[in-house]
């Protein structure tokens, strides 16, 4: 412990940056990315989520190319919940993902 609190072991395998895109929710709603890595994410968001849950979600990127915006659509678990006055932090690992240029939010 130092003068900001407890000092926890770093446990990210990737290495994150710092990104807000639109996160939709499959099924829960939307929310905002804080940061991004290739094997997690972290948002805010005003739903509830509970530790250890599976979570689909999409993630918008606007200025990927030429072509238009994508949707990337991504499974993983809630790995951290902060809660915050207005809204809930979520830190949620990627598993799997998959580009979907041709349609619009799963949720």
């Amino acid at each position: 412990m130092d003068d900001r609190g407890p000092v926890y072991p770093e446990r990210r395998r990737a290495r994150r940056y710092r990104v807000a895109v639109p996160v939709e929710l499959e099924g829960l709603g939307r929310g905002l990315t804080r940061d991004i890595s290739t094997s997690g994410v972290y948002f805010e968001t005003t739903e509830a989520l509970v530790r250890g849950a599976p979570l689909t979600f999409s993630l918008f990127l606007e200025q990927t190319d030429l072509s238009g915006p994508v949707w990337v659509v991504c499974a993983g678990e809630v790995v951290r919940v902060d809660r915050q006055p207005d809204s809930v932090g979520v830190g949620a690992t990627i598993e799997s993902f998959r580009f979907d240029p041709d349609e619009g939010p799963i949720a």
